[in-house]
């Protein structure tokens, strides 16, 4: 995912280091960590998932957005929600944590600066705000887990394993049988995976399951 920001010295790729990933590998022994990562860029914010910005630049976004509802006044039917969105903006209020997602949802098109989720940086370490941002952003961690890599995905939240294996692979998606999945916070109740089903720690779902945070992931599919 990318994140908009003129911080300078939070450009590029950060990895989000979720110390999960250790303790996967401190059971399963895999040869490799893939951690989740996030890109910041001061390039296009109209493109990026996020905002990153000051509190004290939060105005100057404000302004941008201002000026644009003035230049959509006479080219829009929506005036009466422009004019809900004019007195928030006013009064210093994002728009985005002030207006409903639908209502969101309905001025998507305009590309509103502040309708984007917003973060305001208050000096956190790396880890904690890379956290944040993956929280204000409604996404959710799961793992893959085998003897070569364990993987960190992301995934929007309430979504269901379909969109989840279709994360990892496209054929996983396409071919998807059935899936079995146990939780990490459950790690350490087992010793094995018939351990883990006896116990009913791990599940075998279908395709209608909703992914959790923490859950760790083995698609079964047909090629």
């Amino acid at each position: 995912m990318k994140v908009f920001t003129e911080i300078e010295e939070l450009m590029g790729k950060k990895t989000y280091k979720d110390i999960r990933l250790n303790k996967l590998q401190e059971r399963f022994k895999s040869k490799k960590l893939t951690f989740i990562s996030i890109e910041f860029t001061n390039q296009n914010p109209t493109l990026c998932e996020c905002l990153l910005i000051k509190e004290e630049n939060l105005i100057s976004y404000i302004i941008q957005d201002l000026e644009k509802i003035d230049r959509l006044w006479e080219k829009t039917s929506l005036k009466e929600l422009l004019s809900e969105i004019k007195d928030l903006l006013e009064k210093e209020k994002p728009i985005f944590g002030n207006l409903s997602f639908s209502k969101i949802s309905q001025i998507k098109e305009y590309a509103f600066l502040t309708a984007r989720p917003l973060v305001i940086f208050n000096n956190e370490d790396t880890l904690a705000l890379l956290k944040k941002i993956l929280e204000v952003c409604g996404y959710i961690s799961f793992f893959t887990v085998n003897s070569n890599e364990i993987k960190g995905w992301l995934l929007k939240r309430g979504r269901n394993i379909i969109e989840a294996a279709g994360k990892i692979h496209t054929d996983l998606a396409k071919g998807f049988i059935r899936a079995e999945v146990y939780n990490i916070k459950d790690l350490d109740s087992f010793d094995n995976p018939s351990s883990a089903k006896a116990r009913g720690v791990m599940k075998i779902v279908d395709r209608d399951y909703i992914v959790e945070e923490g859950d760790i992931i083995n698609i079964k599919f047909k090629v």
